[in-house]
Order: C-alpha cells, then sequence, then structure tokens
C-alpha cells in the first residue's frame, strides 16, 4: 500500500474517498487534497524502497558485486577470481575464525552457517586421536552449497583448533523392496495294493511306490530402512 492511499485513507469520513480508489486503480486522484497526498506519497514510497534495498543489501547473504568487495576488504578478505557465492563463503570464513574458540560447538555452528542449516542438522563425532567427524544430511543442503561444499570443507581447516584433523561426510538414506522366493520339498508316500482276480486268489502282491511332488512356497519380506554413510 502506497503513503498516498495510507494517509487518505486516514482522514476523517467527511472527505471523499473517490480518490482512494483512483490511486489503487492506477489513475490520477482528482481533488486537490488527493494530488497533495498523491504527491508527497510518491516521495515517501522512494524513500521507502531505498531504505528496503539498503537493510537487504546489508545482509552478507544479498549482497553482489562491488558493494560484496568492500564488505569482504573490511575483513581484510580479497576476492580474487573467486564467484560471488565462495567469496561470501571466504568472508564469513573469517569472520568466523575471528571469534571462534576452536571447540566442537563452534566447529558444529560454523559448519552450520557456511552450509546454510540449522545447528541440529550438523551431528558431529571426536575420533582418537585428534580428530573430528561432521555428517550433514545431504537433502538439507541446496544445489548453492552442495556446488561449493569442497570449498567450505577445506575452509573449515581455518576454524578448528591447530593439531586437530577435521571431515565433513554428506549422509544419506535409502530403503528398498525386493521379491525373496523360498522353494522347499515335501514327499507324499502313496501305497498302491494290487490283488489277484479269481484265477489266482491265491497269490497277494503289495507293492510300495514312493511319489515326491514338489511345492513351490512365496514368502514376502520387507526391510525396514537402513542408514548408511557416505563420504
Amino acid at each position: 500500500m502506497s503513503f498516498a492511499v495510507e494517509m487518505l485513507k486516514k482522514l476523517t469520513s467527511a472527505y471523499n474517498r473517490s480518490d482512494v480508489m483512483k490511486i489503487e486503480a492506477g489513475e490520477t486522484p482528482s481533488t486537490n487534497i488527493g494530488k497533495l497526498f498523491h504527491l508527497a506519497g510518491w516521495g515517501f514510497d522512494i524513500i521507502r524502497d531505498q531504505t528496503e534495498k539498503v537493510r537487504l543489501w546489508d545482509n552478507l547473504d544479498a549482497m553482489k558485486g562491488k558493494h560484496l568487495d568492500r564488505y569482504g576488504a573490511d575483513f581484510g578478505v580479497i576476492r580474487g577470481e573467486s564467484s560471488d557465492e565462495i567469496f561470501r563463503i571466504m568472508i564469513k570464513v573469517k569472520i568466523i575464525a575471528m571469534l571462534a574458540a576452536g571447540n566442537l560447538d563452534t566447529v558444529i555452528l560454523s559448519a552450520a552457517s557456511l552450509f546454510g542449516v540449522n545447528a541440529e542438522d550438523v551431528k558431529a563425532e571426536e575420533v582418537y586421536p585428534s580428530k573430528i567427524y561432521l555428517y550433514i544430511d545431504e537433502d538439507k543442503l541446496d544445489e548453492e552449497h552442495k556446488s561449493v561444499a569442497d570449498v567450505i570443507a577445506g575452509l573449515m581447516a581455518r576454524i578448528k583448533s591447530a593439531g586437530v584433523g577435521i571431515r565433513i561426510f554428506y549422509r544419506t538414506y535409502f530403503s528398498s523392496n525386493k521379491n525373496l522366493y523360498l522353494a522347499t520339498l515335501t514327499s507324499q508316500n502313496v501305497k498302491l495294493c494290487a490283488r489277484p482276480d479269481a484265477s489266482n486268489k491265491y497269490v497277494t502282491l503289495d507293492t510300495p511306490i514312493k511319489a515326491a511332488a514338489a511345492t513351490l512356497e512365496v514368502i514376502k519380506v520387507q526391510f525396514a530402512a537402513t542408514q548408511q554413510n557416505m563420504s
């Protein structure tokens, strides 16, 4: 909402609101008070827009070009051939290194800031002797941070304490379903008894016949999701 509309709406009910509708429709107001407020509001709108740009560009993640160069120079960081994305990370590393205590909490918070994730998304493991492994879920990273992950990993060495090694791993999750068929054999014994006819009624012959028939039992097994760390 423009300042002109805001000012006109604050007038008493005795004022005709037709200029408010005209300004909102992009038309020129017709009354003198409407024209005066429209002119004053136009200037205030410009001031507000420029102030908002200054506020946004004061954010390191939004800075670009020469403004970013001047900000980096304040901390003694030279751009060289680096892109804006890499240069921002270099500035952040320099600022964090100036304030870092070198302990584990500082390393976790620094990694979260550089990778653009929350601190709880970074898991740390202290490995003997004098190593720190950091695990970050890959699906938490955006494409911009993925493209410069190697640079961030290299710059993290400036934040840790001297003599402490550090490694950063992407952690991914996957699951799959497979059909597993198991076949077991069952045996059925069939006994046949052959009796002679009346002409040879004193002869009896029992011949056991064993026949085996295979049956297939299908068993569906579903495995739960497993977790695997990948560097």
